[in-house]
């Protein structure tokens, strides 16, 4: 999938669009124990509870491709795999109606996640009536598929303000204010997948909002042993790690900061085309950006082969999981200088008197702390 198909589906998620009829999920303590399984019907609670819901499953199909979003396939066989589909196939096809496999499912992800806090799992089925478009690029009001889904979502439970509360007389999740709130998820998933605008019954697309962690305990329940790219904020640092080590004197001063332009001027040109899919770095590609940059060949297949051992031969890096896009930074052990996205010819590096020094153009204007000074 790519950030284009998941928007439109956050889209379809909304009170006035959603063919959603409601939500079911579980309460798990920390010891993984189910306290209670609910429903909520979006035709019996205000708006506002309504509303709740659906902007946490909005949540849990947002951020980049690479990054928050993970694409995953059952195409490998494997008889965990397989009974792990089996299980999904039957949630989905059911429409969430089916409580043999809806217990089953609960049961399968609070006996393998974990965690130090209580938690819920949300469910939602819902039908999105996929738009066609003509050969103009015009909206058509025909619809040629129909794609039902299911997406789940694994929530933390904390104490809050004015929010979804648990309500142990009524064993459900209330609006109130105060108490064991539903927070923003920290998991989830879509199944089946919404690839090329169509239904892929063998993809599905993994949800993390920590960039530290991807939640392999959850993948591996819900979907069977399940190889993940390594997380997005462990991506960086390795990358890092590895210029530093197959460069060693090439990496330089400039050779960053060319890098980090050459990043920047490959997300423009991405944004340009209006490419659907996302913009993703492989070995490759990586490797031409450092001979554009001066980089030595000897040094560039030092590159690619320490590339492939740390991340494996098909591996794809999303491009902010490897530069602070927008930004860039210079830091030193005492002072740290952060330049404009567009601004970066604005620092150089300079020797003088025998001392390594970084030159800051101050034409435009200085101020200190606030004060405008001369």
């Amino acid at each position: 999938m790519n950030e284009r198909e998941t928007a439109e589906l956050r889209r379809s998620l909304r009170i006035d669009r959603t063919t959603a009829s409601g939500v079911k999920g579980c309460f798990v303590n920390s010891e993984k124990n189910i306290i209670a399984c609910f429903e909520r019907s979006f035709a019996l609670i205000e708006d506002v509870e309504t509303e709740k819901y659906l902007s946490a499953f909005r949540k849990g199909l947002s951020g980049a491709i690479g990054r928050s979003l993970i694409n995953l396939d059952f195409s490998s066989k494997d008889p965990e795999r397989d009974e792990s589909h089996a299980l999904l196939m039957k949630l989905c096809g059911s429409r969430l109606e089916d409580e043999e496999a809806l217990r089953a499912f609960y049961e399968k992800i609070a006996s393998a996640v974990k965690s130090e806090e209580c938690y819920v799992l949300l469910l939602l089925y819902a039908d999105y009536d996929v738009p066609s478009y003509g050969k103009d690029g015009k909206k058509s009001d025909d619809s040629t598929e129909v794609f039902s889904f299911i997406e789940c979502l694994l929530c933390p439970v904390k104490n809050g303000k004015a929010s979804l509360v648990y309500s142990p007389k009524e064993k459900t999740f209330v609006p109130q204010t105060g108490g064991s709130a539903i927070a923003s998820p920290l998991r989830g998933f879509l199944f089946p997948a919404f690839e090329d605008r169509q239904t892929d019954i063998y993809g599905a697309l993994l949800y993390t909002a920590n960039t530290e962690n991807s939640g392999e305990d959850f993948a591996a329940a819900a979907f069977g042993k399940t190889k993940l790219p390594m997380p997005a904020a462990e991506q960086g640092r390795s990358f890092k790690s590895l210029i530093a080590e197959s460069l060693k004197e090439e990496c330089s001063f400039e050779l960053a900061k060319n890098l980090h332009l050459a990043i920047a001027e490959k997300i423009e040109e991405h944004k340009e085309s209006r490419e659907p899919d996302a913009l993703l770095f492989d070995a490759v590609q990586m490797k031409e950006m450092l001979e554009d940059c001066g980089v030595s060949e000897e040094k560039t297949e030092e590159f690619s082969k320490q590339f492939r051992s740390a991340f494996g031969d098909n591996a794809d890096l999303q491009p902010k999981n490897i530069d602070a896009v927008g930004r860039f930074e210079v830091r030193t052990p005492e002072v740290v200088v952060k330049v404009a996205k567009g601004s970066e010819h604005l620092i150089r590096r300079e020797e003088i008197g025998g001392k390594v020094c970084l030159l800051i153009d101050a034409s435009g204007g200085v101020e200190v702390n606030g004060m405008a000074v001369k």
